[in-house]
Protein backbone atom coordinates (compact mmCIF):
# COMPACT_ATOMS: atom_id res chain seq x y z
CA UNK A 1 0.00 0.00 0.00
CA UNK A 2 2.86 2.41 0.81
CA UNK A 3 4.43 1.75 -2.59
CA UNK A 4 1.08 2.39 -4.31
CA UNK A 5 0.63 5.75 -2.53
CA UNK A 6 4.16 6.84 -3.43
CA UNK A 7 3.52 5.82 -7.03
CA UNK A 8 0.26 7.80 -6.99
CA UNK A 9 2.08 10.94 -5.84
CA UNK A 10 4.73 10.36 -8.49
CA UNK A 11 1.97 10.03 -11.10
CA UNK A 12 0.44 13.38 -10.16
CA UNK A 13 3.85 15.06 -10.31
CA UNK A 14 4.55 13.34 -13.63
CA UNK A 15 1.30 14.62 -15.10
CA UNK A 16 2.21 18.17 -14.12
CA UNK A 17 5.70 17.78 -15.59
CA UNK A 18 4.31 16.28 -18.79
CA UNK A 19 1.89 19.17 -19.22
CA UNK A 20 4.67 21.71 -18.64
CA UNK A 21 6.99 20.10 -21.18
CA UNK A 22 4.32 19.68 -23.84
CA UNK A 23 3.33 23.35 -23.38
CA UNK A 24 6.94 24.48 -23.86
CA UNK A 25 7.32 22.13 -26.80
CA UNK A 26 4.24 23.60 -28.47
CA UNK A 27 5.55 27.15 -27.97
CA UNK A 28 9.20 26.58 -28.89
CA UNK A 29 9.11 23.52 -31.19
CA UNK A 30 12.64 22.42 -30.33
CA UNK A 31 13.28 18.76 -31.23
CA UNK A 32 14.99 17.76 -27.98
CA UNK A 33 11.97 19.05 -26.03
CA UNK A 34 9.71 16.83 -28.12
CA UNK A 35 11.81 13.76 -27.29
CA UNK A 36 12.01 14.59 -23.60
CA UNK A 37 8.28 15.26 -23.43
CA UNK A 38 7.69 11.73 -24.76
CA UNK A 39 10.17 10.35 -22.21
CA UNK A 40 8.42 12.05 -19.27
CA UNK A 41 5.03 10.91 -20.60
CA UNK A 42 6.34 7.33 -20.70
CA UNK A 43 7.59 7.59 -17.11
CA UNK A 44 4.23 9.00 -16.00
CA UNK A 45 2.44 6.10 -17.70
CA UNK A 46 4.73 3.64 -15.91
CA UNK A 47 4.28 5.04 -12.39
CA UNK A 48 0.54 5.39 -13.03
CA UNK A 49 0.35 1.70 -13.86
CA UNK A 50 2.39 0.97 -10.72
CA UNK A 51 -0.06 2.98 -8.61
CA UNK A 52 -3.11 1.23 -10.10
CA UNK A 53 -1.50 -2.19 -9.80
CA UNK A 54 -0.44 -1.60 -6.22
CA UNK A 55 -3.96 -0.58 -5.22
CA UNK A 56 -6.06 -3.04 -7.24
CA UNK A 57 -3.55 -5.72 -8.21
CA UNK A 58 -1.64 -6.01 -11.48
CA UNK A 59 -3.38 -7.21 -14.60
CA UNK A 60 -1.84 -8.08 -17.94
CA UNK A 61 -2.71 -4.64 -19.34
CA UNK A 62 -1.23 -2.72 -16.38
CA UNK A 63 1.93 -4.81 -16.65
CA UNK A 64 2.23 -4.03 -20.37
CA UNK A 65 1.64 -0.31 -19.86
CA UNK A 66 4.28 -0.19 -17.13
CA UNK A 67 6.87 -1.88 -19.34
CA UNK A 68 6.02 0.02 -22.53
CA UNK A 69 6.13 3.41 -20.80
CA UNK A 70 9.02 2.96 -18.39
CA UNK A 71 11.22 0.30 -20.00
CA UNK A 72 10.91 1.26 -23.68
CA UNK A 73 9.57 4.72 -24.50
CA UNK A 74 11.19 6.64 -21.63
CA UNK A 75 14.85 5.54 -22.00
CA UNK A 76 14.86 5.52 -25.81
CA UNK A 77 13.51 9.06 -26.25
CA UNK A 78 15.55 10.35 -23.33
CA UNK A 79 18.67 9.36 -25.26
CA UNK A 80 17.28 10.86 -28.49
CA UNK A 81 16.72 14.18 -26.72
CA UNK A 82 20.32 14.32 -25.51
CA UNK A 83 21.66 13.49 -28.99
CA UNK A 84 19.39 16.12 -30.55
CA UNK A 85 20.53 18.72 -28.03
CA UNK A 86 24.31 18.40 -28.43
CA UNK A 87 24.92 17.09 -31.95
CA UNK A 88 26.05 19.59 -34.60
CA UNK A 89 25.37 17.19 -37.49
CA UNK A 90 21.93 16.80 -38.97
CA UNK A 91 22.82 13.27 -40.11
CA UNK A 92 23.41 12.16 -36.51
CA UNK A 93 20.17 13.70 -35.30
CA UNK A 94 18.18 12.18 -38.17
CA UNK A 95 19.71 8.75 -37.52
CA UNK A 96 18.88 8.98 -33.81
CA UNK A 97 15.23 9.70 -34.55
CA UNK A 98 15.03 7.03 -37.25
CA UNK A 99 16.50 4.29 -35.03
CA UNK A 100 14.45 5.34 -31.99
CA UNK A 101 11.12 5.43 -33.81
CA UNK A 102 11.72 2.21 -35.75
CA UNK A 103 12.95 0.25 -32.74
CA UNK A 104 10.20 1.62 -30.48
CA UNK A 105 7.42 0.69 -32.89
CA UNK A 106 8.66 -2.89 -33.22
CA UNK A 107 9.36 -3.34 -29.51
CA UNK A 108 6.10 -1.73 -28.37
CA UNK A 109 3.99 -3.86 -30.71
CA UNK A 110 5.68 -7.03 -29.46
CA UNK A 111 5.36 -5.91 -25.82
CA UNK A 112 1.64 -5.23 -26.25
CA UNK A 113 0.86 -8.44 -28.13
CA UNK A 114 3.13 -10.94 -26.39
CA UNK A 115 1.16 -13.30 -24.09
CA UNK A 116 1.57 -12.35 -20.44
CA UNK A 117 1.52 -14.83 -17.56
CA UNK A 118 -0.69 -13.18 -14.90
CA UNK A 119 -0.68 -15.99 -12.34
CA UNK A 120 2.45 -14.62 -10.70
CA UNK A 121 1.05 -11.09 -10.38
CA UNK A 122 -0.27 -9.58 -7.20
CA UNK A 123 0.01 -6.14 -5.63
CA UNK A 124 3.80 -6.11 -5.87
CA UNK A 125 5.60 -4.57 -8.84
CA UNK A 126 6.59 -7.37 -11.25
CA UNK A 127 9.87 -7.45 -13.18
CA UNK A 128 9.87 -7.78 -17.00
CA UNK A 129 11.04 -11.40 -16.88
CA UNK A 130 8.23 -12.43 -14.52
CA UNK A 131 5.51 -11.85 -17.13
CA UNK A 132 7.11 -11.72 -20.58
CA UNK A 133 8.60 -14.40 -22.78
CA UNK A 134 12.33 -14.09 -23.71
CA UNK A 135 11.74 -12.00 -26.86
CA UNK A 136 10.25 -8.84 -25.22
CA UNK A 137 12.75 -9.11 -22.38
CA UNK A 138 15.60 -9.23 -24.90
CA UNK A 139 14.25 -6.18 -26.75
CA UNK A 140 14.05 -4.26 -23.46
CA UNK A 141 17.58 -5.24 -22.44
CA UNK A 142 19.02 -4.31 -25.84
CA UNK A 143 17.32 -0.91 -25.69
CA UNK A 144 18.77 -0.30 -22.23
CA UNK A 145 22.29 -1.20 -23.33
CA UNK A 146 22.08 1.13 -26.34
CA UNK A 147 20.67 3.94 -24.21
CA UNK A 148 23.40 3.67 -21.58
CA UNK A 149 26.15 3.67 -24.22
CA UNK A 150 24.60 6.63 -26.06
CA UNK A 151 24.17 8.69 -22.88
CA UNK A 152 27.73 7.97 -21.76
CA UNK A 153 29.08 8.98 -25.19
CA UNK A 154 27.03 12.18 -25.27
CA UNK A 155 28.10 13.14 -21.75
CA UNK A 156 31.77 12.57 -22.57
CA UNK A 157 31.50 14.48 -25.84
CA UNK A 158 29.86 17.44 -24.09
CA UNK A 159 32.55 17.54 -21.40
CA UNK A 160 35.31 17.37 -24.02
CA UNK A 161 33.82 20.19 -26.09
CA UNK A 162 33.34 22.30 -22.96
CA UNK A 163 37.04 21.91 -22.12
CA UNK A 164 37.78 23.18 -25.63
CA UNK A 165 35.86 26.38 -24.78
CA UNK A 166 32.74 25.55 -26.74
CA UNK A 167 30.24 27.91 -25.13
CA UNK A 168 27.17 25.89 -26.12
CA UNK A 169 28.68 22.71 -24.65
CA UNK A 170 29.62 24.60 -21.49
CA UNK A 171 26.03 25.71 -21.00
CA UNK A 172 24.66 22.21 -21.67
CA UNK A 173 27.03 20.32 -19.35
CA UNK A 174 24.63 20.28 -16.41
CA UNK A 175 21.45 19.41 -18.39
CA UNK A 176 23.23 16.61 -20.24
CA UNK A 177 24.74 15.21 -17.03
CA UNK A 178 21.34 15.26 -15.29
CA UNK A 179 19.67 13.62 -18.28
CA UNK A 180 22.32 10.90 -18.25
CA UNK A 181 21.69 10.34 -14.53
CA UNK A 182 17.98 10.13 -15.28
CA UNK A 183 18.75 7.44 -17.87
CA UNK A 184 20.57 5.40 -15.22
CA UNK A 185 17.56 5.72 -12.91
CA UNK A 186 15.18 4.63 -15.67
CA UNK A 187 17.22 1.58 -16.62
CA UNK A 188 17.66 0.54 -12.98
CA UNK A 189 14.01 1.13 -12.06
CA UNK A 190 12.24 -0.19 -15.15
CA UNK A 191 14.63 -3.10 -15.58
CA UNK A 192 13.58 -4.71 -12.31
CA UNK A 193 17.00 -4.31 -10.64
CA UNK A 194 15.74 -2.45 -7.55
CA UNK A 195 13.27 -3.14 -4.72
CA UNK A 196 9.71 -1.97 -5.34
CA UNK A 197 9.94 1.26 -3.34
CA UNK A 198 13.22 2.24 -4.98
CA UNK A 199 11.80 1.50 -8.44
CA UNK A 200 9.09 4.09 -7.90
CA UNK A 201 11.55 6.61 -6.49
CA UNK A 202 13.93 6.01 -9.41
CA UNK A 203 11.29 6.58 -12.08
CA UNK A 204 9.86 9.62 -10.30
CA UNK A 205 13.32 11.12 -9.83
CA UNK A 206 14.10 10.48 -13.50
CA UNK A 207 11.00 12.41 -14.56
CA UNK A 208 12.02 15.32 -12.34
CA UNK A 209 15.58 15.37 -13.66
CA UNK A 210 14.44 15.34 -17.28
CA UNK A 211 11.98 18.17 -16.64
CA UNK A 212 14.63 20.27 -14.91
CA UNK A 213 17.09 19.64 -17.73
CA UNK A 214 14.49 20.68 -20.31
CA UNK A 215 13.79 23.92 -18.46
CA UNK A 216 17.52 24.70 -18.33
CA UNK A 217 17.93 24.27 -22.08
CA UNK A 218 14.76 26.04 -23.24
CA UNK A 219 15.09 29.72 -24.31
CA UNK A 220 13.22 32.39 -22.41
CA UNK A 221 10.31 33.95 -24.28
CA UNK A 222 8.04 36.92 -23.65
CA UNK A 223 5.27 36.08 -21.21
CA UNK A 224 3.17 37.67 -18.50
CA UNK A 225 5.62 36.67 -15.78
CA UNK A 226 8.39 38.71 -17.45
CA UNK A 227 6.78 41.70 -19.20
CA UNK A 228 8.54 43.93 -21.65
CA UNK A 229 11.47 45.79 -20.18
CA UNK A 230 11.74 43.61 -17.05
CA UNK A 231 14.95 41.75 -16.33
CA UNK A 232 14.72 38.04 -17.10
CA UNK A 233 16.60 35.15 -15.51
CA UNK A 234 19.47 33.94 -17.65
CA UNK A 235 21.30 30.66 -17.94
CA UNK A 236 24.90 30.49 -16.74
CA UNK A 237 27.54 31.39 -19.28
CA UNK A 238 31.09 30.33 -19.93
CA UNK A 239 33.83 31.58 -17.55
CA UNK A 240 34.81 35.23 -17.56
CA UNK A 241 37.89 34.55 -19.67
CA UNK A 242 35.52 33.90 -22.61
CA UNK A 243 33.80 37.29 -22.27
CA UNK A 244 34.73 40.90 -22.75
CA UNK A 245 33.42 43.79 -20.69
CA UNK A 246 31.53 46.66 -22.29
CA UNK A 247 29.11 44.77 -24.54
CA UNK A 248 25.69 46.45 -24.69
CA UNK A 249 23.05 44.79 -22.49
CA UNK A 250 20.89 42.14 -24.16
CA UNK A 251 23.53 40.97 -26.65
CA UNK A 252 25.41 37.67 -26.34
CA UNK A 253 28.92 38.25 -24.91
CA UNK A 254 31.49 38.94 -27.64
CA UNK A 255 34.61 36.84 -27.98
CA UNK A 256 37.79 38.26 -26.52
CA UNK A 257 40.17 39.88 -29.00
CA UNK A 258 43.50 38.15 -29.49
CA UNK A 259 45.30 41.46 -30.22
CA UNK A 260 47.37 42.66 -27.21
CA UNK A 261 46.23 45.98 -25.67
CA UNK A 262 49.52 47.66 -26.54
CA UNK A 263 49.10 46.76 -30.21
CA UNK A 264 45.48 47.90 -30.16
CA UNK A 265 46.58 51.27 -28.74
CA UNK A 266 49.17 51.64 -31.47
CA UNK A 267 46.59 50.78 -34.13
CA UNK A 268 44.11 53.41 -32.87
CA UNK A 269 44.54 56.64 -34.86
CA UNK A 270 44.90 59.88 -32.93
CA UNK A 271 41.89 62.19 -33.14
CA UNK A 272 42.26 64.82 -35.80
CA UNK A 273 42.28 68.45 -34.69
CA UNK A 274 39.37 70.54 -35.96
CA UNK A 275 40.14 72.66 -39.00
CA UNK A 276 40.18 76.41 -38.39
CA UNK A 277 37.23 78.29 -39.86
CA UNK A 278 37.70 80.26 -43.08
CA UNK A 279 38.47 83.90 -42.56
CA UNK A 280 35.45 84.89 -44.63
CA UNK A 281 33.04 82.90 -42.46
CA UNK A 282 31.57 85.17 -39.76
CA UNK A 283 30.03 82.19 -37.91
CA UNK A 284 32.76 79.72 -36.83
CA UNK A 285 31.58 76.15 -36.26
CA UNK A 286 30.98 74.93 -32.74
CA UNK A 287 33.66 72.79 -31.11
CA UNK A 288 32.99 69.04 -31.38
CA UNK A 289 31.90 67.01 -28.40
CA UNK A 290 34.85 65.13 -26.86
CA UNK A 291 33.33 61.65 -27.11
CA UNK A 292 30.14 61.23 -29.15
CA UNK A 293 29.91 57.48 -28.46
CA UNK A 294 27.45 56.88 -25.61
CA UNK A 295 27.90 54.20 -23.01
CA UNK A 296 25.07 51.73 -22.48
CA UNK A 297 22.48 53.16 -20.13
CA UNK A 298 23.80 56.74 -20.26
CA UNK A 299 22.63 59.81 -22.12
CA UNK A 300 24.56 61.37 -24.98
CA UNK A 301 24.82 64.69 -26.72
CA UNK A 302 24.95 65.48 -30.41
CA UNK A 303 27.88 64.36 -32.51
CA UNK A 304 29.92 66.74 -34.72
CA UNK A 305 27.81 68.31 -37.39
CA UNK A 306 24.67 68.11 -35.23
CA UNK A 307 24.06 64.38 -35.83
CA UNK A 308 23.01 62.16 -32.91
CA UNK A 309 22.69 58.80 -34.62
CA UNK A 310 23.99 55.61 -33.05
CA UNK A 311 25.33 52.60 -34.95
CA UNK A 312 26.35 49.06 -34.14
CA UNK A 313 27.77 46.03 -35.96
CA UNK A 314 27.41 42.50 -34.58
CA UNK A 315 29.40 39.63 -36.09
CA UNK A 316 27.94 36.14 -35.53
CA UNK A 317 29.98 32.98 -36.11
CA UNK A 318 27.65 29.99 -36.53
CA UNK A 319 27.90 26.25 -36.08
CA UNK A 320 27.99 24.05 -39.16
CA UNK A 321 24.50 23.28 -40.41
CA UNK A 322 22.85 26.12 -38.45
CA UNK A 323 23.01 28.89 -41.08
CA UNK A 324 19.53 28.37 -42.54
CA UNK A 325 17.88 28.34 -39.12
CA UNK A 326 19.74 31.52 -38.14
CA UNK A 327 18.70 33.26 -41.36
CA UNK A 328 15.04 32.41 -40.75
CA UNK A 329 15.21 33.88 -37.24
CA UNK A 330 17.01 36.96 -38.57
CA UNK A 331 14.35 37.49 -41.24
CA UNK A 332 11.59 37.28 -38.58
CA UNK A 333 13.42 39.83 -36.40
CA UNK A 334 13.87 42.25 -39.31
CA UNK A 335 10.20 41.97 -40.31
CA UNK A 336 9.12 42.68 -36.72
CA UNK A 337 11.49 45.65 -36.43
CA UNK A 338 10.20 47.11 -39.70
CA UNK A 339 6.66 47.06 -38.32
CA UNK A 340 7.17 48.59 -34.86
CA UNK A 341 10.49 50.51 -34.77
CA UNK A 342 10.34 53.67 -36.91
CA UNK A 343 13.54 55.06 -35.30
CA UNK A 344 15.58 52.00 -36.27
CA UNK A 345 16.82 53.41 -39.57
CA UNK A 346 18.81 50.40 -40.84
CA UNK A 347 18.59 46.84 -39.56
CA UNK A 348 20.07 44.33 -41.97
CA UNK A 349 21.81 40.97 -41.97
CA UNK A 350 24.73 40.44 -44.36
CA UNK A 351 26.32 37.25 -45.62
CA UNK A 352 30.13 37.25 -45.63
CA UNK A 353 31.85 36.33 -48.90
CA UNK A 354 34.22 33.43 -48.31
CA UNK A 355 32.88 32.76 -44.78
CA UNK A 356 29.55 30.91 -45.10
CA UNK A 357 29.25 30.41 -41.33
CA UNK A 358 29.38 34.12 -40.54
CA UNK A 359 26.65 36.75 -40.53
CA UNK A 360 27.05 40.48 -39.92
CA UNK A 361 24.21 42.59 -38.51
CA UNK A 362 24.38 46.33 -39.23
CA UNK A 363 22.10 48.61 -37.22
CA UNK A 364 21.69 52.39 -37.38
CA UNK A 365 19.43 54.20 -34.90
CA UNK A 366 18.06 57.73 -35.06
CA UNK A 367 19.53 58.39 -31.61
CA UNK A 368 20.67 56.53 -28.52
CA UNK A 369 17.13 56.57 -27.09
CA UNK A 370 16.01 54.55 -30.12
CA UNK A 371 18.77 52.02 -29.39
CA UNK A 372 17.63 51.77 -25.76
CA UNK A 373 14.04 51.21 -26.88
CA UNK A 374 15.25 48.58 -29.37
CA UNK A 375 16.87 46.65 -26.50
CA UNK A 376 13.47 46.29 -24.81
CA UNK A 377 11.59 44.99 -27.84
CA UNK A 378 10.08 41.47 -27.42
CA UNK A 379 11.13 40.43 -30.92
CA UNK A 380 14.78 41.24 -30.12
CA UNK A 381 14.62 39.27 -26.87
CA UNK A 382 13.15 36.28 -28.73
CA UNK A 383 15.78 36.53 -31.45
CA UNK A 384 18.69 36.62 -28.99
CA UNK A 385 17.30 33.62 -27.10
CA UNK A 386 16.44 31.55 -30.18
CA UNK A 387 19.76 32.02 -31.99
CA UNK A 388 21.88 31.02 -28.98
CA UNK A 389 22.01 27.28 -29.90
CA UNK A 390 23.22 28.19 -33.40
CA UNK A 391 26.00 30.65 -32.48
CA UNK A 392 29.62 29.77 -31.69
CA UNK A 393 30.70 33.33 -30.86
CA UNK A 394 29.75 36.96 -31.34
CA UNK A 395 31.59 40.27 -31.55
CA UNK A 396 29.86 43.62 -31.03
CA UNK A 397 31.36 46.81 -32.53
CA UNK A 398 30.02 50.26 -31.62
CA UNK A 399 30.19 52.91 -34.34
CA UNK A 400 30.83 56.63 -34.40
CA UNK A 401 28.85 58.41 -37.05
CA UNK A 402 31.22 60.35 -39.29
CA UNK A 403 30.71 61.76 -42.73
CA UNK A 404 27.75 60.03 -44.36
CA UNK A 405 25.56 60.00 -47.41
CA UNK A 406 22.29 58.11 -46.89
CA UNK A 407 19.72 57.74 -49.63
CA UNK A 408 16.27 56.13 -49.41
CA UNK A 409 16.73 52.41 -50.04
CA UNK A 410 14.21 49.92 -51.39
CA UNK A 411 12.73 47.34 -49.02
CA UNK A 412 14.91 44.29 -49.59
CA UNK A 413 14.14 40.68 -48.75
CA UNK A 414 17.53 40.40 -47.06
CA UNK A 415 16.48 42.87 -44.42
CA UNK A 416 16.79 46.66 -44.91
CA UNK A 417 14.38 48.57 -42.72
CA UNK A 418 14.26 52.31 -43.24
Amino acid sequence: MVVALIALLATLAGLAATGLLFARTFNERRPHLIAWSLAVAGLTLAVGAMAAGGLAGFSGMLFRLMEVGGALIAPVFLAVGVAELISHYVQVRFAAWLVAISYSIVAVVIALLDPVETKTFGHGIPSPSSGYSPLPVTLINVAHVIVVIALAACTGMTAMRARNRDREAYEYQLPVALAALAGVFVVAGAGGYLPAVLEVFALGAAAGLVTYSAIQTAPYVEDEAHPRGEDRPRRHHAPDRMQVQGAPPGYPPPVQSSIPPSVQAAMTPAPAAPLPPPMSDPFPPALPVADPIPQAGSSTGPTPGGLAMYGQITVYTLFDGRVEAFDRLAQDAVQAARAVEPDLLIFTSHEVAGAPNQRIFYQLFRDFAAYTEHQRQPHLQRFLADVRPHVVSTNVIELKLGAAKVLPLPSLTGGFSL
